[in-house]
């Protein structure tokens, strides 16, 4: 994934919007960034994936 749109994306989705958690790791949430998704979850049960943002050559 383009790194300037992983970093929008993480900006957006930074702070969960259903319970203002705003933490990753240990149980509180996850944060996934591969070549062609972004995948951010709330231990909430609140997440979003967005797809086909690829790498931009």
């Amino acid at each position: 994934m383009n790194i300037l749109k992983s970093l929008e994306l993480t900006r957006e989705y930074a702070i969960c919007p259903k319970c203002g958690n705003e933490n990753v790791g240990n149980g509180e949430g996850v944060l996934r960034i591969e070549e062609d998704t972004f995948f951010r979850a709330c231990k909430c049960g609140w997440s979003v994936s967005v797809e086909g943002e690829g790498i931009e050559e």
